[in-house]
């Protein structure tokens, strides 16, 4: 043991020493700290949100190619700002879309957000109980951002039941070069009537088929009477007139879209084979250059532009033969998400909602997927087709209108398709498929007086469309 070791230890052993020759006299009390006085205890630390899924049933890949992608994107962005949150984003097919929706409501389980297409293939899901409002979560200063033509769509009832996904403007492609080929101004389209007409006839004359489209599955009937049935209307009251019984299809207002069809089936403005092709078949032409115009939504043109050249495809409005207000309206309706009725969790699904609306997002979905989101928020600057630009003008110029997402639903299966198919095929005429849609109308009105007095409450303020 070292010097320094046994010098420490010795004095150890004297202080013990001192300290018990000290134990019997008293000690004084350790001073004490002072106490502050009593304070509010500290709020326990909010417990962490208990994890849920949110399951959302979506659509929009079909005819917005890149809708997957964007989805999956928004998905895991949402995901990491929300860590407590599962978002399942499940991509339906088109014909299963509203069969397995049915049957999910019927059972009270499936989504929480379902995809619809707008205006009535929103609204009859509400008319059935399955939709809880959108407006129920979200105020009237967020809707407000959606622009009053579009969110009629899907207004009923004093309440907003769906918001919009993206916007699907329905216009013609046309081919500049085999416009130029035929000698017609491939930087001025036709706009009226009578120069879409001649235009098809001067195409014809240079070898090329002028539109290029497909109705053999049907779809392309629920297009033209969008196209042109309105074009004699002054108002969307014009159209519920004429459901709710006050008005017959068989007057002019109504009837000469029938008229016009035809006479671009006599002039040969469509592909010889329209019966043989489903839409998207014969919207194809127009991709392989068999076809000089097409009918398509804002999305798949924006495509055809970015694959075909800005040089060669341009886009127009449907050309004016009518006498109406709406004779110059356009169709720029949207794809819908709705909130289910069934949901465990409304409030997060409508945030899910709020969240699609967020600028990063809607430019997200633009760039991977080229759709638009129709919000008050979203920059034109963002665009990047000559035709996303024109569509965004025409929107603060003309009248927004969709016929096919106001009518019943049999107004197209078994009108503007069924007697479409025959008047394309020349075995009905514009009078007799007049008189058979006011059939259809008379006996749809007698047999679901529900849907009838649905319409009665489908009441819309002008201001929704800008009047």
């Amino acid at each position: 043991m070292n010097k320094k070791l046994l010098y420490v230890l010795s004095l150890i052993i004297m202080a013990s020493m001192v300290l018990s020759a000290c134990g019997g006299q008293e000690q004084p009390p350790a001073a004490q700290p002072e106490v502050p006085e009593a304070t509010e205890a500290p709020e326990a630390q909010e417990a962490a949100p208990e994890p849920f899924d949110l399951t959302v049933w979506y659509w929009g890949e079909q005819e917005a190619p890149g809708m997957k992608d964007f989805m999956e994107s928004a998905v895991q962005v949402y995901m990491e700002e929300n860590p407590h949150i599962t978002v399942n984003a499940v991509l339906q097919e088109s014909d299963s879309l509203y069969p397995a929706f049915r049957a999910a409501a019927e059972a009270k389980e499936g989504p929480d957000i379902q995809f619809f297409w707008g205006g009535i293939f929103t609204l009859e899901d509400a008319w059935l109980g399955n939709l809880a409002p959108v407006s129920d979560y979200w105020s009237e200063e967020e809707l407000a951002n959606i622009p009053a033509g579009q969110r009629a769509e899907t207004f009923w009832d004093g309440k907003q039941w769906g918001v919009p996904f993206y916007q699907i403007g329905t216009f013609w492609a046309y081919n500049k070069e085999m416009f130029a080929q035929a000698g017609l101004d491939p930087e001025n389209p036709p706009d009226t009537w009578d120069e879409w007409l001649n235009a098809c006839d001067s195409l014809r004359a240079a070898g090329i088929t002028p539109i290029g489209t497909g109705f053999k599955d049907g779809w392309l009937g629920g297009w033209m009477v969008s196209y042109l049935g309105q074009q004699n209307f002054n108002s969307i009251d014009d159209l519920m007139a004429a459901i709710r019984g006050e008005k017959s299809l068989t007057e002019p207002m109504y009837a000469e879209w029938w008229e016009r069809w035809k006479e671009l089936v006599d002039r040969k403005c469509f592909n010889d084979d329209i019966m043989s092709l489903d839409l998207y078949q014969g919207q194809a032409l127009f991709e392989q250059e068999m076809a000089a115009m097409t009918n398509h939504v804002q999305p798949y043109i924006a495509v055809l532009e970015r694959n075909m050249g800005k040089d060669v495809v341009g886009i127009m409005r449907t050309p004016v033969y009518g006498s109406g207000e709406y004779s110059n309206s356009i169709g720029v309706p949207v794809q819908s998400l709705a909130i289910t009725s069934f949901s465990p969790h409304k409030e997060e699904a409508a945030e899910f909602l709020r969240f699609l609306h967020r600028e990063d997002i809607m430019k997200l979905m633009y760039d991977k997927a080229g759709a638009v989101t129709p919000d008050s928020r979203f920059k034109p600057e963002w665009f990047n087709t000559n035709s996303d630009t024109a569509i965004n003008k025409w929107t603060s110029e003309y009248p927004l209108f969709w016929y096919q997402y106001y009518y019943p639903p049999i107004w197209e299966s078994e009108g503007a398709i069924a007697l479409g198919q025959l008047l394309v095929a020349g075995e009905l005429t514009p009078e007799e498929a007049a008189t058979k849609w006011q059939e259809i109308a008379d006996k749809n009105r007698r047999e679901n007086p529900e849907q009838l007095e649905n319409y009665t409450k489908w009441v819309l303020p002008p201001e929704m469309f800008g009047e």
